[in-house]
């Protein structure tokens, strides 16, 4: 398909939209199977089961296929660096659609949402600008080592989201299923750089890979469910699209040799960088989580009757 970068932009602003609206809905979905929850649980098989049959819940996931189909059309029709930016912000759209649950706090989350998105921005664009496109020779033992160590710091994410404390359980469930998900891009990556110099079909490795793939995307859905559970949608929006690019970098330079000609100042930048992000997710959670404990009944109600119907 021909570059049209115009047309590409306007695909990445529908795209954040539709994943912030779809973020919004399933969360309406989700508040109503736990109702109010003000200890901070996580959803039951029965519940999660139930979503399953919602067609709210649904409707959400139908939102987030359209995002999805506007990210592959709009990467095939920019660079990455173009693109992905823009896809932040489902941020501020997340917000914005939840302003009237915030209410007061609108104005505490603007200056962390700014920065936020600014430092993301930034992280993503010196990536890349700086790390080598050329593929290096890639051996099974790294990709296992980095994949199991994705794996087990999303399980102790899961762990602390069903028994840390409940004003960061919310952040602790998103973190985990952005982690997934950076993994998820990596491990396509992964492939796609395997099979040049391999008979891909042939490998146990890229066999080994794929269920890896499927069950990272499943384990980063419950998850997903699990925030909406325990938080609020634009904490779970503000850790997917914040969280997953920064530990998608990660994998790259680590483990598939992407960063190998990065200069000390630049990996130094990447790491700042990297740090305020996430500050800026962990600050979001915090003031929301606040919120949400100081909300009277009353106002616990009127926030989810919000949630519930969303409106564009």
């Amino acid at each position: 398909m021909r570059q049209n970068i115009p047309v590409a932009l306007v695909l990445a602003v529908v795209g954040s939209f539709c994943f912030a609206l779809a973020a919004k809905v399933q969360h309406g979905a989700v508040r109503g199977q736990v109702e109010e929850n003000t200890a901070g649980h996580r959803l039951s098989l029965r519940q999660l089961w139930h979503l399953l049959l919602d067609i709210k819940w649904w409707s959400g996931i139908g939102l987030m296929t359209v995002s999805l189909i506007c990210q592959v059309l709009g990467l095939s029709m920019s660079p990455v660096t173009v693109y992905q930016p823009v896809q932040l912000l489902g941020y501020p759209w997340s917000v914005l659609l939840s302003r009237k649950a915030i209410g007061a706090q609108m104005r505490r989350i603007v200056a962390p949402m700014v920065v936020t998105v600014a430092a993301t921005a930034a992280f993503v664009l010196l990536v890349a600008l700086n790390v080598t496109d050329k593929p290096v020779p890639l051996t099974p033992l790294p990709i296992i080592i980095g994949a199991g160590s994705v794996y087990v710091i999303a399980s102790l994410f899961g762990l602390m989201g069903s028994r840390g404390p409940m004003q960061w359980r919310c952040l602790f469930w998103a973190s985990g299923g952005a982690l997934f998900y950076g993994l998820e891009a990596s491990l396509v990556r992964a492939i796609i750089q395997y099979a040049q110099t391999h008979v891909w079909w042939q490998d146990p490795l890229v066999w080994g890979i794929l269920p890896a793939l499927v069950g990272g995307s499943a384990l980063a859905g419950v998850m997903g469910q699990h925030a909406y559970a325990t938080g609020t949608p634009e904490v779970v929006v503000a850790s997917m699209t914040v969280t997953s690019p920064v530990v998608a970098v990660g994998f790259g330079i680590f483990v598939l040799g992407e960063g190998n000609h990065l200069a000390l100042s630049t990996s130094l930048w990447l790491a700042i960088l990297g740090f305020v992000a996430i500050a800026g997710v962990a600050t979001l959670a915090g003031i929301s989580s606040q919120h949400r404990v100081n909300a009277s009944p009353a106002d616990s109600v009127a926030d989810a009757a919000t949630v519930e119907q969303p409106t564009v």
